[in-house]
């Protein structure tokens, strides 16, 4: 194969549809084995220019390689990620796209989208700070290294700034919202993820038959699971919820100690007078350090429900669209065997296919998992709740005696202000545990239904199974030969870290 001259950038979009879809397989080495037609006419090369060539052929100049070393620390971890990409197209052109790339048996898959949500503006403002920190290390003659990890730290501190915790709760995030942002464009516009069936012909036989059942059916199934992944939002909002309420009830009991510390001071300077009130300022500091010890525990275990919901809905969101790029690669094959003029290579399409089901099968059997470990966290969690409000009265029961006895002690009315101070504490931390309590109520159902949300998916992932099944046997009938991958597969090329 000769080498392309190199690409200059232009900066002017390519443009692609919010409905498209496109994947890529590539080897363990970042070497493109396959992607769709979508792909190839977006990147503006042919399919047997990329086959061979590292995915980094599309690379845009002005991607950080932060980005890129983060995307293969997941990769090499076996771990699936979500990222915006700003990829250069063979004419020099850009197009923005969220990326979702995954391990597969022998290489990589990832699936693309054109991103829309309010986030990815405030992306591209990043990438760009990024790619500025990059550049002054280039520029003062250090390693590419050292101006990459730079960036990794400045994305991280960035993110967290913004309220991630890490580069996981921000990429189910920006999942959820893109997905539901285009799912919006497309309502409002009355368009549709998948095209209709292009017209019947002749030659297309049983096999083409089967893919326009296939493809009829699948969106029928498609229909199906939407109302699994319409619960997304609840699950999204009911996280959010439980993190802010956590945090609230954190600040709330973090005063307890001052207020305790505040009595102690107090009643020391009344001397024999203020003993009692001491005996009831220790009183009071025990108690708020048996509702700071049960914060504490409550706190890690909304942090591992958190962990574990965040999981779920991005293993179902990612699910979907694999799902949904399954559907429209079915009827890219069904156009092609509609064009009498197109070379077919069946048995490519079908290992294609098989990659695209496999992902899917793991990455629901993942969302599976992901749903028990939230069932089981719940319980904890339950628990906890339980604690604090064993806690809570211990320390009311207190806050009560220090009342009256600092009222029948002392004329200082600054003791009263300390008593009602904490009364007030103490009144919106039970407030917040009744809303906590709605929104582990919320979670629970969630728990509950998860039988019947992986009885769904998985209904799915059986009926493409047995379609792929089908369609295999059709093609051996036919006796069609597998196809050979062309190109060359050499050292590692991949998509360019410098490390």
């Amino acid at each position: 194969m000769k080498p392309r001259f190199k690409t200059v950038p232009v900066n002017s979009p390519r443009e692609f549809l919010i409905s498209e879809l496109f994947f890529s397989t590539t080897n363990q080495k970042g070497i493109i084995v396959s992607g769709n037609d979508v792909f190839s006419r977006v990147s503006g090369y042919p399919a047997e220019e990329m086959v061979g060539r590292p995915h980094n052929m599309i690379r845009h100049p002005d991607m950080p390689r932060a980005v890129f070393a983060l995307l293969w620390d997941y990769l090499l971890a076996g771990k699936p990620i979500a990222a915006y990409v700003k990829n250069m197209a063979a004419d020099g052109r850009y197009y923005w796209v969220l990326a979702l790339a995954a391990p597969i048996d022998g290489g990589y898959l990832s699936v693309r989208f054109k991103p829309s949500s309010p986030l990815f503006a405030i992306v591209t403002d990043i990438y760009a700070r990024l790619r500025e920190v990059e550049q002054a290390h280039d520029d003062r003659g250090e390693e590419p290294k050292a101006g990459m990890r730079a960036a990794e730290a400045m994305l991280g501190d960035i993110l967290r700034g913004k309220g991630f915790a890490d580069y996981d709760a921000f990429m189910r995030t920006m999942l959820h919202q893109e997905l539901k942002s285009r799912d919006s464009i497309l309502a409002r516009e009355h368009r549709s993820m998948f095209p209709p069936l292009p017209p019947r012909h002749a030659d297309e036989g049983p096999l083409g038959a089967a893919l326009r059942v296939m493809y009829q059916e699948s969106q029928q199934t498609y229909g199906r699971i939407n109302s699994v992944y319409a619960q997304l939002d609840e699950c999204a909002r009911l996280n959010e919820q439980l993190m802010a309420q956590s945090s609230t009830i954190l600040g709330l009991t973090s005063e307890f100690r001052l207020v305790s510390f505040n009595v102690a001071v107090k009643s020391s300077k009344l001397g024999d007078t203020g003993r009692a009130l001491s005996v009831i300022a220790t009183q009071l500091g025990d108690a708020s350090s048996r509702v700071a010890t049960s914060v504490s525990g409550l706190t890690s275990q909304v942090a591992a429900v958190s962990n574990w919901l965040g999981e779920t809905v991005f293993s179902l969101a990612w699910a979907r669209l694999q799902f949904e790029m399954t559907i429209v690669y079915h009827h890219e094959i069904l156009t092609a065997l509609s064009d009498p003029g197109r070379d077919m290579a069946l048995s490519a399409h079908l290992s294609r296919l098989g990659d695209l089901r496999c992902a899917f099968c793991e990455t629901i059997a993942h969302a599976g998992q992901s749903l028990r470990g939230l069932a089981a966290e719940l319980s904890g969690l339950n628990a906890d709740v339980g604690d604090l409000r064993k806690a809570m009265l211990s320390l009311q029961v207190t806050h009560v005696g220090g009342l009256v006895e600092a009222r029948r002690l002392t004329e200082d009315d600054s003791f009263s202000a300390i008593f009602e101070d904490v009364r007030r504490h103490i009144d919106g931390t039970k407030a917040e545990l009744v809303a906590f309590s709605d929104v582990i109520q919320g979670l629970g159902a969630l728990a509950r239904q998860a039988p019947q949300i992986m009885s769904t998916v998985s209904s799915a992932a059986d009926q493409m199974r047995r379609g792929e099944e089908d369609l295999g046997n059709m093609v051996n009938q036919i006796g069609v030969a597998p196809l050979a991958a062309t190109g060359t597969y050499g050292t590692f090329q991949g998509w360019d870290t410098n490390r």
